[in-house]
């Protein structure tokens, strides 16, 4: 699969500065195609590009610093999953968002697990490849729609849950708004509240859940039946 560049449109770090960006993806069209998309579509600066995991981390080890990774799952040797938690402990302050073509439930919650900002399959356009990246940038964490969708199918389960842990209408529906894939922006803009509102609504749930981001907020809300999204 090779993606096609979408219209230009500017996108750099708060401070101005090129994105740094790292792929790591065993087959090498694709890794040059989105490499390719990413540098032609302006803002991003993709300072490595690797097959394995573990040439990445040592990379990283090396002093190699990126504000993005992008990885696959089925890597050869180290997989995908185990690197990510590596990834985050060598990088902390970087977004991770896996992209791959792996959609099975174990994979995808293993991933979200292990502190993945986000999930992208594949097979999505190259306009959507760089919304997902305008959005994991900005603070949120997309999940692909086919993810989401086996979100809802697995947790079915409800636990007893202390009134104070219990979400309030408005967080249920901040996130369902953003389980759907939708930015803070564009959930402020469909609810009628300021971003500002919408980040202490994410940051509420994420108290009351016990989870740290947004895709494991997701999956603890439905299998506790606060959200449902059919």
């Amino acid at each position: 699969m090779r993606y096609q560049t979408p219209p230009m449109a500017s996108s750099s770090s708060p401070k101005g500065k090129p994105i740094r960006l790292v792929l790591i993806e065993d087959h090498a069209d694709f890794r040059e195609s989105v490499s390719m998309v990413l540098q032609e579509r302006g803002g991003y600066q993709c300072v490595g590009g690797f097959s394995t995991m573990e040439d990445a981390l040592e990379a990283f080890r090396s002093g190699l610093v990126a504000d993005l990774v992008l990885s696959d799952l089925g890597l050869p040797g180290m997989s995908g999953i185990v690197g990510i938690r590596k990834v985050r402990e060598l990088l902390p302050d970087a977004r991770v968002l896996v992209l791959t073509a792996f959609t099975d439930k174990a994979k995808v919650f293993a991933a979200l697990e292990a502190g993945a900002h986000g999930y992208l399959v594949k097979a999505g356009s190259a306009t959507r490849l760089m919304e997902t990246l305008e959005e994991v940038l900005s603070g949120g964490t997309p999940l692909d729609p086919k993810i989401a969708g086996m979100i809802l199918q697995t947790f079915r389960q409800l636990s007893p849950i202390p009134d104070a842990e219990s979400l309030s209408g408005r967080e249920c529906e901040v996130l369902q708004l953003a389980a759907k894939g939708l930015t803070r922006q564009e959930i402020a803009d469909e609810l009628t509240l300021s971003t500002h509102s919408v980040t202490e609504y994410i940051k509420r749930s994420f108290d009351k859940l016990h989870v740290r981001n947004l895709p494991a907020a997701v999956s603890e809300a439905i299998r506790r039946g606060f959200l449902d999204l059919s």
